[in-house]
């Protein structure tokens, strides 16, 4: 099956990822997913180290909270061309190495006709949507970021970080594709996504095909990299990174103020009174899981109304408030067949 790869390198392309890792960092979705952000200049790299350059963000007025406020649900990402200016000329002093992607550029363009063949056979449907791939190479971030297609959209983009190989960028294009169904259909969570592109990466049809051109590979499944055993010294590392740049790292992101939800003790926007007594629940059983059972006693005072899609899809409501609210969505984690946790 022949889809158009093209690779792009560029100062914008850089900066904007910067851009991109540093509202990550600020809304938490590095932190509550076990990324642990740290110097460009690590020596070890692995699926769940975030690189990120150690430049002088204090010289752009309030950089923090403008990269919070832009948009990165799609790619390219939609950020004010003040602040992207500003992020390329600090990249332009600090000399920021170029990425050496070359030798995955060569061994993907031979590759790819055969995989996305064979992917082809797996995920026909949405294969039919795909009408180019662009990559864009870099030094910096996770392993890869990607935009979810939907049925607007007929390119899949790509950052993929230059110690990365075939099997980041297969796991790249079947998130891209599959994502938005999951969500939207299935009701999965972010790591219930990434564990169906996993399995389809390793242990599927699809592993022996990509084995035939990557023979040697350090790539680690992202749930496996981000679920293994917390690194108590990369943890210590990533903090005093972050309080480095002038992130606070805050021990309790949510907070009760009597009885009303908190995000770093302000208040929280457009919450319907339901969805705070939710997340008041919520918030009272941190770290622990609160039953389907116990969020009905909310949601239906009759037994006889319980319904787990209705319970779903409130929580999906409640995450996209947080994410309205510059809270990753992904601190209330699904526990399938049990209930929800709020990781605080």
């Amino acid at each position: 099956m022949k889809i158009k790869t093209t690779w792009e390198y560029s100062l914008e392309t850089e900066a904007k990822r910067v851009i991109h890792c540093a509202h990550q960092m600020v809304v938490g979705f590095y932190r509550v997913n076990n990324f642990y952000v740290l110097p460009l200049d690590l020596k070890t790299h692995s699926s769940n180290i975030v690189l990120f350059p150690d430049l002088p963000y204090h010289k752009i007025p309030r950089f923090w909270n403008k990269a919070k406020k832009v948009d990165v649900t799609t790619l390219p990402i939609k950020a004010d061309r003040r602040i992207v200016d500003e992020v390329k000329l600090l990249l332009e002093k600090e000399r920021l190495p170029k990425p050496n992607y070359h030798h995955i550029k060569k061994g993907w363009g031979k590759a790819s006709n055969t995989i996305l063949e064979k992917l082809n056979d797996l995920i026909p449907k949405a294969f039919d949507r795909i009408g180019e791939i662009i990559i864009y190479p870099t030094v910096l971030g996770t392993s890869c970021s990607f935009n979810i297609l939907s049925e607007k959209d007929s390119i899949i983009y790509i950052w993929l970080r230059e110690d990365r190989d075939i099997y980041s960028i297969v796991e790249a294009i079947i998130t891209s594709i599959t994502r938005k169904e999951a969500f939207d259909e299935l009701h999965a969570t972010w790591s219930e996504s990434e564990f169906l592109s996993d399995w389809l990466v390793t242990k599927s049809a699809l592993a022996t095909a990509i084995a035939k051109y990557q023979k040697r590979s350090n790539y680690l499944p992202t749930l496996k990299g981000t679920r293994g055993k917390q690194n108590a010294q990369l943890l210590k590392e990533s903090d005093e990174f972050y309080k480095k740049l002038g992130l606070p790292i805050n021990s309790k992101v949510f907070n009760l103020n009597g009885r009303t939800p908190e995000i770093n003790k302000k208040q929280i926007e457009d919450l319907t009174n339901t969805e705070k007594n939710i997340l008041r629940l919520l918030i009272e059983n941190a770290d622990n899981v609160v039953t389907f059972d116990k969020i009905a006693d909310y949601l239906f005072p009759d037994s006889a109304n319980f319904s787990l899609y209705a319970i779903s899809k409130t929580i999906q409501r409640l995450r996209d408030k947080l994410e309205e609210n510059g809270i990753s969505g992904s601190y209330i984690q699904t526990l399938r067949g049990r209930g929800y946790l709020l990781k605080n």
